[in-house]
């Protein structure tokens, strides 16, 4: 209950100047000061929380491209290998050819030389009547029948073909 002698000493007492602002003023800019302190750190731990997020990514990403790299670079060397293997069999088969290329130039050569002593020596012109074979004793001591007949008239034949 309120006294009615209260309002008169209220109503004696001179007007005093405002005090200031109330005292729950100080508290609240505490609190939203507080507020605003976790909501950096909570920021700066979600920030910190990405970045290493991305850093895994970036390591997980970077080892996805060393294995690619490095499954091209087996393809290459791979076909590098089967390249040199070519390479290898084209080489051989080209010093197999100028062995017989230097081999046919050598043939060609004594062909010619051959070719060349033909031309010098004078060809030998075939016996026109060649000598009788000398008479040859066979069994029993008689001597063969000559190679070559006579005919009438004193003309020497060549022997039948299928004669011995």
């Amino acid at each position: 209950m309120v006294s009615i002698t209260d309002r008169d000493d209220d109503a004696r007492r001179p007007p005093t100047a405002p005090l200031g602002p109330p005292v729950w003023t100080g508290w609240l800019q505490i609190g939203l000061s507080t507020m605003l302190a976790v909501l950096f750190l909570v920021i700066l731990s979600k920030t910190q929380e990405q970045n290493q997020r991305l850093m895994r990514l970036e390591q997980r990403v970077q080892g996805l491209e060393n294995s690619r790299a490095l499954d091209r670079t087996s393809v290459l060397e791979e076909q590098q290998r089967a390249m040199v293997g070519r390479l290898q069999t084209l080489e051989s088969g080209a010093q197999r050819l100028e062995a017989l290329e230097r081999q046919q130039e050598q043939w060609r050569s004594a062909l010619a030389d051959m070719q060349g002593r033909a031309v010098r020596r004078p060809q030998v012109e075939p016996d026109l009547f060649p000598a009788a074979p000398l008479p040859s004793s066979g069994s029993g001591g008689r001597p063969s029948p000559p190679a070559s007949d006579r005919s009438a008239g004193g003309v020497l034949r060549p022997p039948a073909p299928g004669s011995p």
